[in-house]
C-alpha cells in the first residue's frame, strides 16, 4: 500500500497565511470553504482551489466527526507549495483505513493520500495537527506578495 506520508517541506516563512476557526456547524464550514477559495483566488491560485478546498473539507469533516471541540485551520502559501493544517484538541492521530466501496465513511484520508503531494499528522499542544501539502504554480508568489 503506497502512502504519501512524508516529511513536510522546510521552505522558510510563507508568502501568505490564513487562519480560521473550524465550526461544527455545516453552514459555518461552508463559509470557511468560501473564505479559503477567496483567499486562494486572491493569491492567484484559482486552479489549485478545487483540490485544496476538497482536501481541507475532508480534514475539517474528520474533525467534526472524530474530534469535537475547538479546531483551527491554517494555510501557508510558499513559492510552489500550499500547506494546509487542521489543529484539534484530540490526541488520537488519524489512521488511513481501507474503506469498502459501499462504506459510508473512511474515504477522507484516502482522498488526501491520493491527491496531496504529502500529508501527515503530529502531536500539537494538547491535541494534534493533521496536514497536507499541494504543489501550486510558482507565479502565485508574485500575486500573493503584492
Amino acid at each position: 500500500m503506497h502512502m504519501h506520508v512524508c516529511t513536510p517541506a522546510e521552505l522558510g516563512p510563507p508568502t501568505a497565511y490564513l487562519s480560521a476557526t473550524i465550526a461544527a456547524d455545516a453552514e459555518e464550514l461552508a463559509q470557511t470553504r468560501r473564505a479559503v477559495r477567496g483567499w486562494l483566488a486572491a493569491s492567484g491560485l484559482t486552479e489549485a482551489a478545487d483540490s485544496a478546498v476538497l482536501l481541507m473539507n475532508e480534514l475539517a469533516t474528520n474533525v467534526q466527526q472524530h474530534a469535537p471541540g475547538p479546531a483551527r485551520l491554517r494555510l501557508f502559501l510558499r513559492p510552489g507549495l500550499l500547506r494546509c493544517e487542521v489543529l484539534d484538541s484530540h490526541r488520537a492521530l488519524p489512521v488511513l483505513v481501507s474503506a469498502d466501496t459501499d462504506a459510508e465513511g473512511g474515504r477522507g484520508l484516502r482522498l488526501v493520500d491520493a491527491l496531496a503531494l504529502c500529508w501527515g499528522s503530529v502531536p500539537a499542544g494538547r491535541g494534534k495537527a493533521v496536514w497536507f501539502e499541494l504543489p501550486v504554480p510558482r507565479a502565485a508568489r508574485e500575486t500573493a506578495a503584492r
